[in-house]
């Protein structure tokens, strides 16, 4: 019922959404104490968002819940949703969320809430801030309200304030933000140390799992691969996401993007982040509540790696250092 649910709201997308104008658009749905059920969806009016919602919810979410998935790890299951999550499409394109534990007005706790902006059109940068910083104000607000019409302004407060000062913000363009988060990820000593560094070995994983899949030429991908990553030392939750978002992109010599997407989630109760590219199916979203006793590291698999390969991607690493400090994803954590 869930996903036929969400399947009906494809309807309700903004009809702007097929013209590619600049949309920032804040969402909410999940579970608040609000709602008797799952609460009524507040800014599901883009294509992409709904999107989000159907593939991490109604069908990532509801069916590893359905299927018993995250019962079956016992132990090796996260107790609580506590997730940032970076969703990258093509031309600066970007779905950016918060999922946290949450419980309907029956005291039914298995779902969490979400709150997510779509972004699309404007300098990167600038937009990864502001959209971090809405979702984390709504998130915090929600997790004191328990009226679902306090909600509804707190929806409509915030969600009018992103409109207002992303016009403010300059169109897409630079690529300094993804230089940046590049940047952070060649500067964590966790990741670059020995030599067995952890790039060396999440590069090898990438292009051997991912490249084979990406269809030359368009940026699409056959069926979705999966890499746990460790998160960055040192920076707010998101950031991480965003930081290897950057990463594999360019080890990929995809800057452009990807058509289907190129999805990141950072467990802040955990030490890592879950990469996945190309499409999204519920089994791979088991991620989310699975610790590393059930998904090990990428980065802690003994691969054989040839010293060719391994020198090319120290060499590409090396290019990541020059970027500015000020513009580090820290500042959106």
């Amino acid at each position: 019922m869930l996903k036929k649910f969400s399947q009906w709201l494809g309807g309700l997308a903004s009809p702007a959404e097929a013209s590619g104008a600049p949309c920032a658009q804040l969402c909410l749905f999940g579970k608040h104490p609000g709602w008797d059920d799952h609460m009524q969806d507040l800014g599901l009016n883009t294509e992409r968002l709904v999107e989000t919602r159907r593939t991490l919810y109604a069908e990532g979410i509801a069916g590893n819940i359905d299927s018993g998935a995250w019962e079956k790890l016992g132990a090796n299951a996260l107790g609580e949703f506590d997730h940032a999550f970076v969703w990258r499409f093509g031309a600066g394109e970007f779905v950016y969320g918060r999922f946290w534990a949450s419980s309907d007005a029956r005291g039914r706790k298995k779902y969490p809430m979400v709150a997510c902006v779509h972004a699309r059109g404007y300098e990167l940068a600038k937009m990864a801030a502001l959209a971090a910083e809405s979702v984390t104000r709504v998130m915090e607000a929600c997790r004191q309200e328990t009226d679902s019409q306090a909600v509804r302004s707190v929806f409509l407060r915030e969600s009018e304030g992103l409109m207002a000062r992303a016009s403010n913000v300059a169109p897409a363009g630079s690529d300094r933000f993804d230089r940046a988060c590049r940047a952070s990820l060649e500067a964590d000593p966790d990741l670059t140390k020995n030599g067995e560094e952890a790039l060396v070995r999440a590069a090898y994983a990438i292009h051997r799992e991912a490249e084979p899949q990406l269809k030359r030429g368009s940026g699409q991908s056959s069926r979705g691969v999966h890499f746990r990553l460790p998160r960055v030392r040192g920076m707010g939750i998101g950031s991480s996401a965003w930081a290897w978002t950057a990463g594999a992109l360019d080890l990929l010599n995809r800057p452009e993007g990807l058509v289907d997407g190129l999805l990141s989630i950072e467990s802040a109760a955990g030490g890592w982040v879950d990469l996945l590219i190309g499409r999204v199916s519920v089994a791979e979203l088991v991620c989310l509540r699975a610790a590393t006793g059930a998904i090990p590291l990428t980065t802690d698999v003994p691969f054989t790696i040839d010293p060719a390969f391994a020198d090319r991607v120290r060499s590409r690493v090396a290019q990541w250092k020059a970027a500015p400090t000020q513009e580090r994803p820290g500042v959106i954590g």
